[in-house]
């Protein structure tokens, strides 16, 4: 019995370094995925995988020929339409000196002039009929004069018509068509040059882009040598710091604190060799890993690790010893923290209130 009270004691007096222990992964500090914008196919692979690369340096470079031709014919429309409107300014400054056509520009005269003729075409008709009466002329002599007559009458009325629509105003009309005109084709233009700023963007999109300096960590299209629009094309690992997302089980997650010691053993490197390699938690997640083991549930936590001038490998593992503090073996051995204990003694401290209560109140009654 002595045994076991000092054995029991000394789990509340001795306190060891409470460890947490679990699985994690070397990442790079930045992940740039770089998505396919349009559907093409590699033509030329300027990179590989595993290679360092410069922000601006293009990894591959696409098939862009079918854009290139559309663009080559955008280009020769915008030229014939900016030939076009200059032409049609040229036309305005014309027509604002003289907004009429040729054909109207005696208009006046022209209606005198057939006024007279149709009068003497009408006087001989009328003198050709009383003759063709009295068979002095032919009857094909008369309708030859009559039809003469009708196209007299017909030429009087197109003068006359002219000259309605010289008086109605069709001069300003003829300048401001001459204006509506330009602006259609200035309209066309603009258009065309939208056009062609498209095709360029797709032509620049013809190229897979380092979005900043790094390392190639995922190369997809290498193997199918296509990039389809809206996929991964490629990812970048990129910046000076080396992390580790350590996956943790959900009955310890909630001893992991930001600013904890973490000890760290790589796959890379043998411990007994090289030892362990130091860092501190960062960060811890909220929401579960995708679970690869079918229906482990682990929560992530990232690591930034010190790697003391060695290459730790992207993607290789590690193990993880995160050391939550210093406590009573007791609470170790049941996998407890010293949280849980404090909201023991107080769910404890609070019942113990209650119940006081409770007796001091049946006491008064008792007394009454």
């Amino acid at each position: 019995a002595l045994v076991m009270s000092v054995l029991g004691i000394s789990l509340f007096m001795f306190k060891i370094e409470d460890t947490i222990y679990c699985p994690g992964v070397i990442v790079p500090e930045h992940t740039f995925e770089i998505v396919g914008h349009i559907d093409a196919h590699v033509k030329k692979f300027n990179h590989r995988m595993g290679d360092d690369v410069k922000k601006g340096d293009i990894l591959a470079e696409l098939d862009s020929r079918s854009y290139e031709s559309d663009a080559i014919a955008l280009e020769s429309a915008v030229r014939e339409l900016e030939a076009e409107l200059e032409v049609k300014k040229v036309e305005l400054e014309i027509l604002k000196k003289e907004p009429l056509p040729k054909d109207l520009w005696f208009s006046g005269t022209n209606v005198q002039e057939r006024k007279k003729l149709a009068a003497v075409t009408r006087d001989r008709m009328e003198r050709s009929r009383k003759l063709q009466l009295v068979s002095a002329i032919s009857k094909a002599e008369y309708e030859k004069i009559e039809l003469e007559a009708i196209q007299r009458e017909a030429d009087l009325a197109r003068a006359e018509e002219n000259l309605r629509r010289v008086q109605s105003g069709l001069g300003p009309k003829y300048i401001e068509k001459a204006k509506r005109d330009i602006e259609l084709v200035a309209a066309k233009i603009r258009g065309k040059k939208a056009e062609l700023e498209f095709l360029r963007k797709r032509i620049a999109e013809c190229r897979i882009v380092a979005p900043a300096d790094g390392r190639i960590v995922r190369l997809q299209c290498k193997d199918t040598w296509y990039v389809a629009r809206g996929k991964v094309a490629a990812v970048i690992a990129s910046g000076s710091k080396v992390r580790a997302i350590a996956k943790i089980s959900p009955t310890v997650i909630r001893k992991v604190k930001p600013g904890q010691h973490v000890r760290v053993t790589s796959d890379v490197y043998n411990k007994y060799q090289y030892g362990n390699f130091n860092g501190v938690i960062k960060w811890i997640g909220d929401i579960p890993l995708n679970s690869e083991t079918g229906g482990q549930i682990l929560y992530p936590a990232e690591v930034e690790l010190d790697p003391e001038g060695y290459v730790l490998k992207y993607g290789s593992g590690v193990e993880l010893a995160i050391i939550t503090g210093k406590q009573p073996a007791i609470y170790a051995l049941l996998n407890m923290s010293d949280e849980d204990f404090q909201e023991i003694r107080r769910k404890r401290a609070a019942h113990r209130k209650a119940a006081a209560e409770n007796l001091d109140l049946n006491e008064l009654k008792n007394q009454k």
